[in-house]
């Protein structure tokens, strides 16, 4: 087993109950002296990734150090103008699971080396599609896969999703060296959590919705092993409803793309609308089967209650990717619909008020509303939890909530909906980090304390400063601080819901209210778990807790910790440089770009003054219930959607499966002899046929 750094863990011994050896910590030793130099020249990279980035479109001083710095890509120019790259970036960690889980069986070190070092070389990939992406995107195709072909395009749009993963993927495989060594069927783990990267990656890349189903679904299979992991009971059972949920929301895309390619024959991501509004009816149950289908994986309200079950089973590093990224790719999904199959092309409108707008109009209607309940009902459970883990599960489903509502403010606005299409791209990339450390934090709590309830901790910052501190980074970005990645993405978002009442129906200004209220919630939840995990009084037991080892897990957590405060203080740069070239891509107006978005403002008077009332509301609500005990409600059973939907649809089902299976299970039986054996027997024909 791999020891996690106190002297307690290293007296546990491998698999078969074998020793570990002199020699395996040996490995181990090079493995974190390797982590610590692969973890350098990453934020190198990064910084010469981020120089090349503003030298590309800026004068002066800063061109400079960006020409120079493009000394350095002219090196690498085999690999940067690599023409398949993206294909690489896929198979990388497709290849890269099953030989992690053979070195495994041989020396978990070396496995962990290889799981870290796979990651970081598709890291590198990854920002070697830059110059391709910035000069109009890189196009790859698999011919023959189902007479269609598997397709796939790096747009900005799309990359802006596949570096945010390769980021927080390589973070977290960092930080499960250590937090997995507790945990049973490891090489299992890192197989199915590389297939899962390489999912998303085939998944965000894809060009037309058929690549992007086949990838979907196969990081939704891939993931249920991580959710499902610990196979006790409540894993066994929270796995189940992921993958039921899945798979349903799987079908309901098939239906759709199936819809889709009979109506418009197209499977590519092209502007439709044109297209759909000549279907009536019809493109209302496409449009409705794709937000289900994609709602499902974001946890959208009421598709989300596989989620907080989820969560509290999983490992903690499979949490911090589920939450962070996974649910995410629902969001990328509706957001790649909304921006594709709802919106005409530039050149066949008028304007704003363009009848081809309707769809995405009133599709957006609904998408805000269902936003804006996902992020309140999120908020209110997640202020209920005393499992920290749970709590943070609820509180992905309210900050999903607030990606939805831009992305429903974007189709509602059509051609001035470039703020709300901004705040949903911006607060995925925030919300991948800043909830992706949350749950570290809280792997490092357990890891130490074995205590989950954040009602029997305390004075844990004595112990565990640099956790304590870690967390206090992640708490004031995913409440919008100033100066913290969530406070640009939240004004955004903030903006792009004012638009939506200004612009269009005022009904709209209530949803600001909500936005609000919800955002004084997020602080009030963020003030009870740092305050009950981390201040107070420290329990007697955990007031002796080792202070050794975890060291990877700390870089890891630092690193994201970084990225938290360098998007913060410099907000403008991921929105001038990726998501407004980005935008520019489809058709939003190219004046309210310039006017609105470009150059944009972000530590104004308004916005920075917004906040205040916000944290004042938050400190009220936290003071107002511990008075008066507040945080321990029960919902009604009436108000449970387990119990009024999920529950009787999955008895009817199981009722009639089960009276189906007993009056034809023989003779169902005998014909499946003769069904195999006519598919042996066909299959050999031709392929004897074939042979000829």
């Amino acid at each position: 087993m791999v020891p996690s750094g106190s002297k307690e863990d290293r007296n546990k011994t491998g698999k078969q109950g074998k020793p570990l050896n002199k020699w395996y910590y040996r490995v181990l030793n090079y493995f974190c002296i390797s982590c610590i130099i692969m973890f350098i020249i990453t934020l190198l990279l990064v910084g010469a990734f981020v120089a090349v980035v503003i030298g590309r479109t800026s004068d002066g001083a800063n061109g400079n150090i960006g020409g120079s710095l493009t000394v350095l890509y002219n090196l690498l120019d085999p690999l940067t103008n690599y023409a398949y790259l993206p294909l690489l970036a896929v198979f990388v960690p497709l290849i890269g699971g099953p030989l992690e889980a053979f070195i495994g069986k041989r020396n978990e070190g070396l496995r962990d080396f290889t799981v870290v070092f796979s990651t970081f070389g598709t890291f590198i990939i990854i920002l070697a599609m830059f110059p391709q992406v910035a000069d109009g995107g890189i196009t790859n195709s698999i011919p023959g896969v189902f007479g269609y072909g598997l397709h796939f395009k790096v747009d900005m749009l799309s990359y802006i999703m596949v570096s945010t993963a390769g980021v927080l993927w390589l973070m977290v495989s960092i930080y499960a060296h250590e937090y997995m060594g507790m945990e049973h069927h490891r090489d299992r783990f890192y197989l199915f959590m590389s297939i899962t990267f390489g999912g998303v990656l085939g998944t965000v890349m894809a060009s037309d919705i058929l690549t992007m189903f086949l990838f979907f679904e196969l990081m939704t299979f891939s993931s249920y092993l991580l959710v499902a992991h610990n196979q006790s009971p409540d894993s066994i059972l929270a796995g189940n409803n992921y993958i039921y949920m899945g798979v349903g929301g799987g079908l309901a895309v098939l239906v759709g793309m199936i819809l889709l390619l009979f109506n418009t024959n197209h499977l590519d991501f092209v502007f439709l609308a044109t297209e759909l509004s000549e279907l009536g009816w019809m493109q209302y149950l496409i449009s409705g089967l794709f937000i289900i289908g994609f709602g499902i994986k974001a946890g959208m309200l009421p598709l989300h209650i596989w989620l907080p079950k989820a969560h509290p089973v999983a490992p903690t590093p499979a949490s911090a990717l589920l939450s962070g990224l996974l649910i995410k790719i629902g969001a990328y999904g509706l957001l790649r619909v909304t921006t594709s199959f709802y919106m005409p092309s530039a050149d066949l409108i008028s304007g704003k008020t363009d009848p081809l707008w309707a769809l995405s109009k009133n599709m957006g209607i609904v998408v805000i509303w269902i936003g804006v309940i996902t992020m309140a009902v999120g908020v209110f459970m997640a202020l209920q939890q005393s499992n920290m883990k749970k709590m943070l599960a609820y509180h992905s489903i309210s900050q999903m909530g607030y990606i939805v509502m831009g992305i429903g403010a974007a189709s509602y606005l059509g051609y001035i909906g470039a703020m709300g299409f901004a705040g949903a791209i911006y607060h995925t990339i925030n919300h991948a980090f800043f909830k992706a450390l949350l749950f570290m934090v809280v792997g490092v709590i357990y890891v130490k304390t074995h205590e989950i309830d954040m009602y029997k901790l305390g004075g844990l910052w004595r112990q565990m400063p640099f956790t304590a501190f870690v967390c206090l980074i992640a708490a004031l970005g995913i409440t919008g601080m100033p100066g913290f990645n969530g406070f640009a993405s939240k004004s955004i978002l903030h903006h792009a819901i004012v638009e939506s009442y200004e612009y269009g129906h005022p009904s709209f200004r209530y949803a600001e209210i909500i936005f609000t209220i919800v955002s004084g919630g997020t602080v009030c939840s963020f003030i009870k778990l740092f305050s009950y995990a981390f201040l107070g009084k420290c329990p007697e037991k955990f007031q002796n807790i080792s202070k050794d080892g975890n060291g990877m897990m700390q870089m890891a957590m630092g690193g994201l910790a970084l990225l938290i405060i360098g998007i913060g203080l410099a907000p403008g740069f991921i929105m001038d440089q990726f998501i407004i070239p980005a935008a520019s891509n489809f058709t939003y107006d190219p004046y309210f770009i310039k006017k609105y978005l470009v150059d944009m403002n972000f530590f104004n008077q308004k916005d920075l003054l917004a906040m205040v009332p916000v944290y004042i509301l938050g400190i009220g609500i936290f003071l107002t219930g511990k008075k008066f005990d507040l945080f321990h409600l029960h919902m009604p059973r009436w108000m449970d959607f387990e119990f009024i939907l999920y529950k009787p649809i999955y008895k009817n089902v199981m009722r009639i499966s089960q009276g189906v299976t007993e009056r034809y299970e023989t003779r169902t039986n005998n014909a499946d002899v003769y069904i195999y054996a006519m598919i042996l027997v066909a299959s050999l024909f031709f392929l004897a046929a074939y042979l000829r």
